[in-house]
C-alpha cells in the first residue's frame, strides 16, 4: 500500500474516532447506523471452528473473497489472513494459495483449501484455516468479487498497471496503464491462464489497492459516504463495538509498515506435487507443510513457533497421498 493510500485510512480512522470522541451529540448512533449497512452475523465459538488458543496480543481475521454472488457451490476464491498485532502495533496480511491440499475438518476428508466454503460455509473456511495452520480464527469479513465490479462503478473506474500479456489477454493492445469500469475490473482480477495464482493473487491485491488509490484525494466526508456505500457488499460477524474498538487501537499502529506475506512462501518452489482428485486440480502438496506454518506464525507473532501434531499429520498424509498417486 502506497504512502499517501496509508494516509488516507488513517484519516478514516481519524474521522471515526472523532465523531466517537469527540462530544458529537449522536455520534456513536451515527457510526452505528454506518456499520449496519453490512450485513452481520453471530459470532462463531472456539469450538464450532476447530480455533486453537494463541496469543492474546494477535488478532486474526479471516478475509474471504467469494467467486459466485448467489452464495450456492461457491469456492473462496481470495483467502487472506488480516493480523492485528497490537504487541507490535503492526497490521500483517498473509496471502494463503487456496489449491493448498489440506485436511477439511468439517468434510473429513483432504481437499484443496477452497472446497472447505463449497462445502460448508464460513464455518468450514474457519475451520480448515484452524485446523491445518494451527490458527485461532472466529472473526471473518466476506466480499463476493462479483460486488467488485459494483465497488469501482460506484467510485467512476480505477487505474490499473497492466503487463503486455494482461493487455493482449483484455484486448486492450500493449502494456500501461487503463482506466478500467467494474466489469473491466473483475475480468483482470479474474485471470486465470497467462500466468500462475500466485500472479493472480496479485492482481487482486492490484485491485484493492486501486480502489484505495482512487479515493486518495477525497475529503474525510466523502470517504465516509464511499464507505456507507460499499459496506451493503460485505459480510462479518465482527461486531460494532470490536470494530470501533479496533479502530481506536490501530491509530497507534504504524500504517506505515502494513507486511504481506504469502503461504507458502516460495511459491511454486515450495510445491512437492500436483494432484488431481475427486475430477478437480490442482491440489498442491508442500515440500515442507510444517516448516511453512511455523513460518507463517514467527512472520504473524515475531517469533519462533513450533508446529502441533495436527500440522505435522497433515505434512506426512499429504506426502502419502502425493507418493500413492
Amino acid at each position: 500500500m502506497s504512502k499517501k493510500a496509508k494516509k488516507r485510512l488513517i484519516i478514516i480512522l481519524s474521522v471515526i474516532i472523532v465523531l466517537l470522541v469527540g462530544g458529537i451529540a449522536g455520534a456513536n448512533l451515527y457510526v452505528d447506523s454506518i456499520l449496519n449497512k453490512m450485513d452481520q452475523k453471530e459470532e462463531f465459538s472456539k469450538k464450532d471452528v476447530k480455533a486453537n488458543t494463541l496469543d492474546d496480543d494477535t488478532e486474526n481475521i479471516a478475509l474471504l473473497g467469494i467467486d459466485k454472488s448467489d452464495g450456492n457451490g461457491t469456492r473462496s476464491d481470495v483467502i487472506k489472513i488480516i493480523s492485528l498485532n497490537f504487541n507490535e502495533k503492526k497490521i500483517k496480511i498473509t496471502s494463503v494459495q487456496r489449491d493448498n491440499l489440506v485436511f477439511l475438518p468439517l468434510k473429513g476428508r483432504y481437499e484443496k483449501l477452497n472446497h472447505a466454503y463449497a462445502y460448508n460455509g464460513v464455518k468450514g473456511s474457519l475451520a480448515a484455516l484452524n485446523y491445518n495452520f494451527d490458527m485461532n480464527i472466529t472473526k471473518y469479513v466476506k466480499f463476493s468479487f462479483d460486488s467488485v465490479e459494483k465497488i469501482v462503478d460506484i467510485l467512476g473506474g480505477v487505474d490499473i498497471n497492466l503487463t503486455s500479456s494482461e493487455a493482449s489477454y483484455m484486448n486492450l493492445g500493449s502494456a500501461g496503464v487503463y482506466h478500467m469500469n467494474g466489469s473491466q475490473t473483475l475480468a483482470y482480477s479474474r485471470i486465470r491462464k497467462i500466468d500462475s495464482d500466485y500472479e493472480r493473487m496479485q492482481r487482486q491485491n492490484n485491485v484493492i489497492n486501486a480502489i484505495v488509490g482512487s479515493i486518495k484525494g477525497e475529503s474525510p466526508l466523502k470517504l465516509l459516504d464511499f464507505i456507507n456505500k460499499i459496506l451493503p457488499f460485505v459480510e462479518t460477524n465482527v461486531s460494532n463495538g470490536t470494530i470501533k474498538n479496533y479502530a481506536t487501537k490501530l491509530l497507534s499502529f504504524d500504517l506505515s509498515d502494513i507486511q504481506q506475506y504469502q503461504f507458502p512462501s516460495g511459491g511454486y518452489d515450495s510445491i512437492l506435487k500436483s494432484l488431481y482428485l475427486y475430477g478437480f486440480g490442482p491440489h498442491y502438496v508442500l515440500k515442507d507443510f510444517t516448516g511453512e506454518v511455523e513460518l507463517m506464525h514467527k512472520n504473524i507473532y515475531g517469533k519462533d513457533y513450533t508446529a502441533s501434531d495436527n500440522v505435522k499429520k497433515v505434512d506426512r498424509e499429504t506426502k502419502e497421498m502425493a507418493g500413492n498417486s
